[in-house]
């Protein structure tokens, strides 16, 4: 939610065409056959087990009796797919998670879907067929959004290059509650590792509160645009060469335009970014911002001399926060709104004091 992030085009979507088309066809037909599939799955996925997991689903779905709860399962993939509508809290969406189905189905969906995404949308023929790879997916995501830093938290670097593991591909709506929605590149989203994991978003159900399990009113999706947030960064008592404790400091994180709070509040504990962005502060801001700004001043090419006043302490100041990208540099928005305390804020006896302390 650093910044707003737009979907990239990917011919792998055509996977998500194969449940799609099955699950339009699957109550009127009376046997089980080509016809469910399109056409060009039939050849692709031939010598694979993808029509033995569709086999399997079809044969228990036909062995329910209850018309309510086959109707139930076809509703349930419709509306597990309309992503964004979900987290809008949409009327006419309702929310429909795996227990909600019958019990006799939902270990063949789980094993179903999983196979789609964790096998079928990596098999060398399908991308082959597609001329496309989840990591070259990922590769044009970085560039249309010019980011090479998480764009949930801002905190951890963004890089997918060869030699190590592909960036992670997050389930926005977790394939443990929503697993019919796991090859829907709509609710794709590349993310950093330390979001992708507990205690940030990890399987989190992100519709629903999860201290009373009630659900939002909305929630936040990926790809829709906002208006981001602000970090404040202050010293209620300024370092005064003793150990800083907690209450000496404070740290306001909110949503720039008050009628995204809801939004702002889900990304907020999804990410569980406020403990994350205080212990930044702690960790790596306090202990580390003096001899990063020397390294910046001593560096030739920025053609800077150490202050020798106030004036001069603070222009180099903004010069040095203009080196913190947001989607450049990992933690580039902690460290700008601590420089903002110090050019904005900070009291002219805490700036002498940094005076003396910063001559190189």
């Amino acid at each position: 939610m650093i910044v707003s992030i737009e979907k990239t085009n990917s011919r792998l979507g055509l996977i998500q065409n194969i449940p799609k088309k099955f699950f339009s066809l699957l109550e009127e037909s009376q046997d089980f056959g080509d016809h469910l599939f399109p056409n060009w799955a039939i050849d692709v996925f031939a010598p694979t087990d993808l029509k033995n997991k569709f086999e399997e689903i079809f044969n228990i779905y036909k062995a329910i009796n209850n018309s309510n709860s086959r109707s139930r399962i076809i509703e349930a993939f419709t509306n597990t797919n309309k992503i964004e509508d979900l987290c809008n809290n949409n009327l006419g969406v309702p929310m429909i998670i795996i227990t909600d189905l019958p019990l006799t189905i939902r270990g063949s969906l789980d094993r179903l879907f999983s196979y789609l995404y964790n096998t079928a949308i990596n098999y060398h023929g399908f991308q082959t067929y597609v001329d496309d790879t989840l990591r070259k997916t990922i590769d044009r995501f970085i560039i249309k959004n010019k980011v090479v830093v998480c764009p949930f938290c801002g905190l951890e670097s963004f890089i997918n290059i060869e030699g190590q593991a592909r960036l992670s591909l997050d389930h926005w709506l977790c394939k443990d509650f929503f697993p019919m929605a796991s090859v829907n590149l709509n609710n794709l989203v590349p993310i950093g590792q330390g979001c992708n994991q507990r205690p940030a978003k990890g399987n989190k159900n992100i519709l629903v509160n999860e201290i009373n399990n009630s659900r939002l009113n909305k929630s936040y999706y990926p790809y829709s645009l906002h208006g981001g947030f602000k970090v404040i960064f202050n010293f209620i008592n300024e370092p005064n060469g003793n150990d800083l404790k907690d209450d000496d400091w404070s740290l306001i994180i909110g949503a720039i335009d008050p009628l995204e709070d809801d939004i702002f509040q889900n990304w907020n504990s999804i990410m569980n970014i406020e403990i994350r962005y205080n212990d930044y502060f702690k960790k790596d801001v306090f202990p580390l911002w003096e001899s990063d700004y020397k390294e910046h001043i001593l560096d030739p090419d920025n053609d800077l001399n150490h202050a020798q006043n106030i004036t001069e302490l603070k222009s180099n100041f903004k010069n040095w926060k203009s080196t913190f990208k947001i989607k450049g540099r990992p933690g580039a928005l902690i460290y700008r709104a601590f420089i903002d305390y110090l050019i904005e804020r900070a009291s002219d006896a805490y700036l002498h004091g940094l005076l003396r302390n910063l001559r190189v």
